[in-house]
């Protein structure tokens, strides 16, 4: 009998910090338009946001203001996750005037990105998908 071995499905979770939950989580609902799961309140300690049926994004209280954006050995700052969407350029239109959103960016054959950061500065990067890459 051959023994299958166990291989990871795909990510269920994903966990960043917020100083103000609310507002972190009010940001995430109005500009990515992610469902909140739970309500959130003054003594809250995580907000958890919907992707989709199989995906959440946790939000969770931290004292101090940090994020998880980091930078790379050759001095490019690097995010921690890339949310695909249905359509890039009308939510690049949608965040224009927010400070800190980036140009969309042609990556050949990867398709369309850009860079948001959400209000502890957790670098995200949106990207258009296969459907929206060049063929």
């Amino acid at each position: 009998m051959i023994q299958q071995q166990t291989k990871v499905k795909g990510i269920n979770c994903i966990y960043l910090p917020a100083t103000d939950i609310r507002e972190a989580a009010n940001w995430y609902i109005n500009n990515l338009n992610l469902e909140l799961l739970n309500e959130v309140n003054e003594t809250s300690t995580q907000a958890q946001l919907k992707i989709n049926s199989h995906q959440t994004i946790f939000l969770i209280k931290t004292e101090n203001s940090h994020n998880l954006t980091y930078t790379e050995v050759e001095g490019h700052e690097q995010c921690i996750i890339t949310l695909e969407v249905t359509n890039i350029y009308e939510l690049h239109e949608k965040l224009k005037d927010n400070n800190l959103i980036g140009e969309i960016i042609d990556n050949d054959e990867c398709g369309l990105s850009f860079f948001v950061k959400d209000p502890d500065g957790n670098l995200i990067e949106i990207w258009g998908g296969w459907a929206q890459a060049k063929k």
